[in-house]
């Protein structure tokens, strides 16, 4: 018995080890012509074709697994190759080629529905109603453009982008569509990968939107990588309201690369460029300056004025050898830029996953000395298939970007442009020999300034101190040593991972009834921080007052440390439900989204700038004496609730509705809440059978209305509360007032907008037109900083709702596909032009006076003042007329018997056929009719009269009426011209000053006579560009351009003001000098000490014709086969090479025309740094 059972163990043991007998081990390497394969499937499959076992290849191409059944066969797959197919019998090692499916693949068609461009829903372009234009970046490959919004200037109809400065790292400033808002920033939204891209809410609070044209604007979009990026859409009507009030000027959608199924391509790119800055404004030499100088200080008061830097008496040698030069400022801060590009791409995937990492560094070296930008960008996209139904998607965004500027308070481009020309850069001693330090040639820094000891007044210079009356150059300084001894860095890290969760609910297919859900979350880190260091050698300036750096008006910035630092966390999260209908009647569908989206998030901040710290060093933690230092934090919430639905009868006609709900706690109850709705439809017209005869040539005409109402509620936090704060002291206590009025009736801001658009293709798309005509009406305009009547405790609202404004406007853009294919020549064209027209309709009475100015408001030099006219645009111009310079004074009038007598008698008069001089002033007026204008010898008599008779041109500050009558009192005396003749501050023009138009004729310039003088907004703007192919060669150019706009040119306005001891343009080299001159220039006239001048007033002598057409760039390209490329294990090469901002055709004088209004200022350009020139050369290498 006990044999019997211990055989059937035996037995029962061999039966049990069979099948592990039976189950193999098995090993192997995938590979193709060239490399190992990653991610390729590799499947155990019966006889019946069922999968038994499967796994994937790793980054070495190999694989393993256990089979299951030792006849079954092994199927190798991997997208873009041939399916392999072997059998597993009596092998243990497998060594598998796989062979790329395009050897064999032949005619294949693949057809699908293209969608719209823009996120959310997926709808077919065809049946999408909304105005919007997309953009594809790999028509920019090879580019050199920092960010994005370079890239779309002259692109977008609608878009208008100009650039804020030729400096390194400075953005730029969009508008789409014009300005509707009053309050806040008026830019588009910027979204990236379906989440809003922009500063945390609080981090933006005290930014001026309406002076965006600075030259240190950070850009935003610096942050997003170029080579991330896939296209770029922009949403323009209606459609733009899913983003809810921040989408209320438009929308702009960046969409970043993400992996593809098949095999791993690296990919490197890699940019060199090359920029310069044109010639600026030809400005004055030592020499020119000097000559200025005199005359300004000696035109006032007719006296000359010794000023020791001026004189070039080598008597005062430590003056003397520092101030008798020519220095070019301008070429002793600029060089040659330059700009490496670097990114490295990592792609691919298989059936279950999709992955794409990239890396970039950029370096840029600016074009003024000691000014770099720098940038390390990183991104990962992931998606991942867990089933047929749950896809998991996650995107890692970061960027770490670093500013060095070339001054702390100003760039040194600026203080050169202000410097004295006949300045040194390197100090000489009083015996003219150099000056060293630490063995290198020193930099000059000007010497002490010649006051008392409160800096309040000037003393006599002994020929060791700066002259009081330089005082502003003493604190400009040498800009050369601002440049490379003092320093300012500002560095930002952004960092935004996003997970997404997509579970298909119910059908899977587009032939089924689907409802998927999305649920997403983001995470946006964004921290900044700015770094500045002033040492104290920069100005020759003793410590005052135990630190006192404000005493008499100077700032002596003593070894001063500047840190500021600003770190914020948000979070949002979203979730969707998206339906999808599946009809047996296959021509209708429907299709809706309902979402909720919440965000939260908290910031702190600190800054903190202390004195007199030890030499050299430039930490914030050390030693010194405080002046100043803060810290705050704030936090933010918000969530909207956003439905959307769309039906399509036939891809025909088509219905589109939405609505947004947003809350807000910038207003008070019953106001948090705003409802934004939105409707629209299509109609493609070319699909109705009426029209089928045109089927032959005509590929889409379609017809969209659309009508949506968008919000705003930038305001700020906290109206709707009495707030309180300290307020001194009262009896040893601290006294707490009320800040402001409880502001609790405030209203959204809303803007109502239409949208008519018409889609035209024509041979097959070979030719796409889409035009779109708009209005859009703002109402309930926030504006703020209201003046009201003091009696109640406040001179002023902080907000309130109380204007209409109204745009309207068309777009066009015209596209083509390849053309004129001759051999291997081929072309394509673009164009695109759009108009806007701006209206102020209604403005609160109260705010318009608070814009304008008071009954007592007078222009000012150098001031263009914010005024809004209701039926004009916003940033409309208004000035005085500018009529030239007066030729004579008044003294020379030659009408009076006083200036006859003094100036005029020599004048030869005709008496019985003979010219002779007047005996007397009584002879003279009788024959005055004969009066030649000149003496016995042929000499013009120098007085305005005679000039008037001599048919020239004869302007003495004189009044006259409307019908050119000279003014005059009771004796016939004429009445001289005046300033503000009813103002304690009047002012009678003399020779040599500027003449405005008397526009009412009552003998005084002032506010009355200031007239509309222009539009700042552009008539149309656009662009346009071809592309030429000749095999794989091919040559890219684009242009943009803006017409019908003017520009207040602010720069030449200060260049040559005549006011102050900054260097002037040299056309002030023209400037009027003595009675007679003739013209355009008005007189040098200082007013350091005090004396009024009046000859830079808000004029049309500023306002310049905007229109310019640019080439924009040009680039040559070539692409090398890739079948050729194979062999040396390389997939792609592509090379490139182009110019950059070639060349502006424009009348302007300025630096660069491309200027646009801000809110309610004009188009003022105050820029004197050229927007830079550059050249490219660039390659892309895969493999």
């Amino acid at each position: 018995m006990n044999k019997i059972i211990k055989l059937f163990l035996l037995w029962a043991v061999v039966m049990m080890a069979l099948p592990a007998n039976a189950q193999r081990r098995i090993s192997g390497t995938v590979s193709d012509d060239i490399d190992v394969i990653i991610g390729a499937n590799v499947k155990e499959v019966d006889k019946n074709n069922r999968i038994l076992n499967a796994t994937v290849t790793d980054f070495n191409g190999n694989f393993t697994m256990t089979l299951k059944d030792d006849k079954s066969n092994l199927v190798i797959s991997y997208i873009g190759y041939k399916t392999v197919t072997i059998p597993t019998a009596g092998k243990t090692v497998f060594k598998i080629h796989m062979e790329d499916n395009t050897k064999t693949l032949k005619d294949v068609v693949v057809t699908g529905t293209k969608l719209a461009a823009t996120t959310g829903l997926d709808i077919p372009e065809r049946e999408f109603s909304g105005a919007v234009q997309k953009f594809d970046m790999a028509d920019l490959d090879g580019l050199s453009f920092t960010s994005v919004d370079e890239a779309l200037q002259g692109q977008i109809a609608g878009l208008d982008v100009v650039a804020n400065s030729g400096n390194a790292g400075a953005g730029t400033t969009m508008r789409l569509r014009g300005t509707s808002t009053l309050n806040g920033n008026a830019q588009p939204l910027i979204v990236v990968n379906d989440h809003i891209f922009e500063l945390p809410d609080d981090a933006m609070q005290g930014v001026d939107f309406s002076n965006m044209d600075n030259e240190e604007q950070f850009s935003t979009l610096l942050n997003v990588n170029t080579e991330d990026i896939e296209s770029i859409t922009v949403l323009k009507d209606g459609a733009a309201a899913k983003w809810g009030a921040k989408g209320s000027n438009g929308v702009i959608e960046i969409k970043l690369k993400r992996g593809k199924r098949g095999p791993t391509n690296v990919t490197f790119n890699y940019k060199f460029t090359g920029t310069w800055q044109p010639e600026g404004y030809k400005m004055l030499n030592g020499d020119e300056y000097t000559m200025y100088m005199k005359e300004s200080y000696y035109n006032p008061t007719n006296t000359s004025k010794s000023i020791l830097e001026l004189d070039y008496n080598n008597t005062y040698g430590s003056i003397f050898h520092n101030f008798n030069k020519n220095t070019d400022w301008l070429g002793a801060v600029r060089r040659m830029g330059k700009e490496h590009h670097y990114y490295l791409t990592l792609s691919g995937g298989g059936e279950k996953a999709t992955f794409r990492i990239g890396a970039g560094y950029d370096m840029n070296d600016g074009t003024n000395i000691n000014q770099d930008f720098s940038r390390f960008s990183t991104t990962t996209a992931l998606d991942y298939w867990v089933s047929d139904r749950i896809k998991f998607s996650s995107n890692i965004n970061m960027t770490f970007s670093t500013r060095h500027n070339n001054s702390v308070a100003n760039t040194a481009n600026s203080r050169a442009y202000k410097a004295m020309p006949n300045m040194t850069i390197y100090a000489y001693d009083r015996n003219g020999n150099p000056v060293y330090k630490n063995g290198v040639h020193d930099y000059f820094h000007m010497l002490p300034l010649s006051t008392d000891a409160n800096f309040s007044g000037a003393v006599p210079n002994d020929g060791e101190h700066t002259s009081y009356e330089l005082r502003d150059m003493f604190q400009n300084g040498n800009p050369v040593a601002y440049a490379n001894l003092s320093n300012d860095k500002q560095q930002q890290y952004n960092l935004t991972p996003q997970f997404s969760l997509e579970y298909k609910l119910l059908g899977k297919n587009s032939d089924e009834w689907r409802l998927n859900y999305v649920g997403d979350v983001q995470l946006n880190i964004y921290n900044t921080s700015e770094d500045s260091y002033t040492p104290a050698e920069l100005i020759n300036m003793p410590w005052v007052n135990g630190g006192d750096n404000g005493k008499g008006g100077f700032n002596n910035n003593r070894n001063t440390v500047y840190n500021s630092e600003y770190k914020s966390l948000e979070f949002t999260t979203r979730h969707d439900l998206r339906f999808y209908s599946a009809f047996k009647n296959t021509k209708h569908s429907l299709s809706g989204l309902a979402r909720f989206e919440m965000h939260s998030g908290n910031s702190t901040s600190q800054s903190k700038s202390i004195w007199n710290v030890p030499d050299g060093i430039q930490d914030p933690t050390s030693p010194g004496m405080l002046y100043q230092a803060s810290a705050s934090n704030g936090s933010w919430r918000g969530q909207s609730f956003y439905f959307q639905a769309h039906y399509s009868y036939d891809s025909k006609y088509n219905l589109d509705a939405s609505v947004r709900i947003d809350g807000s706690t910038n207003f008070g109850a019953g106001n948090k809440y705003g409802t934004f709705p939105y409707f629209a439809a299509r109609w493609n017209i070319s699909d109705e059978k009426w029209m089928d005869w045109s089927d032959s040539w005509l590929s889409m005409l379609s017809f969209r209305p659309s009508y949506g109402i968008y919000g705003n509620s930038s305001i700020g936090a906290n109206n709707q509360y009495n707030r309180y704060g300290n307020s001194g002291m009262y009896n040893g206590h601290t006294v707490i007032v009320p800040e402001n009025l409880s502001l609790k009736s405030i209203r959204w801001e809303k803007s109502n907008i239409w949208n008519i658009g018409f889609d035209l293709g024509l041979f097959d798309d070979m030719l796409t037109v889409a035009a779109e005509i708009y209005g859009k009406r703002t109402k309930d305009l926030l504006i703020s900083g209201i003046r009201i009547p003091s009696a109640n405790g406040f001179s002023t609202l902080s907000n309130m709702n109380g204007g209409v404004m109204y745009n309207k406007g068309w777009e066009v853009y015209i596209n083509t596909g390849k053309f004129a294919e001759v051999g291997k020549f081929s072309m394509k064209a673009r164009f695109n032009m759009s108009q806007n027209f701006n209206n102020v309709e209604e403005l609160n009475s109260l705010y318009l006076e608070s814009v304008n100015g008071a009954e007592n408001y007078q222009p000012g030099n150098l001031d263009y003042n914010r005024r809004v006219q209701i039926g004009n645009a916003l940033g409309s111009i208004y000035g005085l007329k500018y009529k030239g310079v007066y030729r004579y004074d008044y003294e020379h009038n030659g009408h009076t018997l006083d200036s006859w007598s003094d100036y005029g008698y020599n004048e030869t008069i005709v008496v019985d056929g003979v010219e002779r001089r007047a005996n007397d002033y009584t002879e003279f007026q009788q024959y005055k009719h004969t009066a030649t204008g000149r003496d016995i010898k042929g000499n013009p008599i120098n007085t305005s009269a005679a000039a008037e008779r001599r048919g020239e041109i004869h302007t003495c500050p004189i009044a006259y009426d409307a019908d050119g009558n000279m003014l005059t009192d009771a004796k016939g005396i004429p009445l001289p011209m005046y300033y503000c003749y009813n103002e304690s501050y009047r002012y009678k023009f003399q020779g040599g000053d500027a003449i405005y138009e008397d526009i009412n004729h009552d003998g005084q310039i002032d506010r009355y006579d200031m007239v509309y003088l222009g539009n700042s907004n552009p008539k149309c703007n656009g662009g346009f560009g071809i592309n030429l192919y000749y095999g794989r060669l091919s040559l890219n150019a684009g242009f943009n351009f803006r017409v019908g706009n003017q520009i207040v040119n602010l720069a030449r306005m200060n260049l040559e003001s005549m006011l102050n001891n900054t260097n002037q343009s040299y056309a002030t080299t023209w400037r009027w000098r003595k009675d007679g001159d003739e013209t355009v220039i008005p007189r040098a006239l200082s007013s350091v000490n005090g004396y009024s001048s009046y000859n830079s007033l808000p004029s049309d002598r500023y306002v310049e014709n905007g229109d310019y057409l640019r080439l924009q760039y040009v680039q040559l390209s070539y692409d090398f086969d890739a079948k050729k490329l194979k062999k040396y294990g390389i997939n792609q090469l592509k090379l490139f090479a182009s110019v950059d901002n070639l060349w502006c055709w424009t009348k302007y004088t300025g630096v660069d025309p491309d200027v646009s209004p801000q809110g309610f200022a004009v188009s003022r350009d105050n820029n004197r740094t050229p927007r830079t020139k550059s050249f490219t050369c660039s390659l892309t290498l895969g493999f």
